[in-house]
């Protein structure tokens, strides 16, 4: 149940970027807020994904390559939730170095949308997994 709850939030984030315009500093502060949070919710998800299937893993990259050990993702999507871990931890630890002219391109060019496809193809394996998110 927390991953379904994780992927509705997920949903809601992406939403709110696809709606977002960047008019002035706010509306650019706001999509860096909401590319963090919408980072972290992939993250929860392809963590606790990892705990349901049995697998430990001591950090948030080694969770993904778990995922990717066993077909859960392809190479190509594990080295994107890479970069999107990399995003999480500069919006988090390093904020005042944070590329404005990245996340304003991420947003214009709706790359943000890739998180949530995919949050999505990894709760789809988990189920055909037998877990029930």
């Amino acid at each position: 149940m927390i991953i379904s709850s994780l992927i509705e939030s997920l949903g809601e984030y992406t939403k709110r970027l696809e709606e977002l315009t960047l008019d002035d500093w706010r509306a650019l502060y706001a999509g860096v807020y909401l590319l963090q949070i919408q980072a972290q919710a992939l993250i929860d998800i392809v963590v606790k994904g990892c705990s349901e299937l049995g697998l430990k893993v001591e950090g948030y990259v080694e969770a993904g390559k778990k995922l990717m050990d066993i077909g859960i993702i392809s190479k190509e999507e594990f080295e994107f939730y890479r970069r999107v871990v990399g995003f999480r931890n500069i919006a988090v630890h390093a904020y005042a170095s944070i590329n404005l002219e990245i996340v304003r391109r991420i947003i214009t060019e709706r790359e943000f949308e890739r998180v949530y496809y995919l949050a999505l193809k990894i709760v789809n394996e988990l189920k055909k997994r037998g877990i029930d998110p």
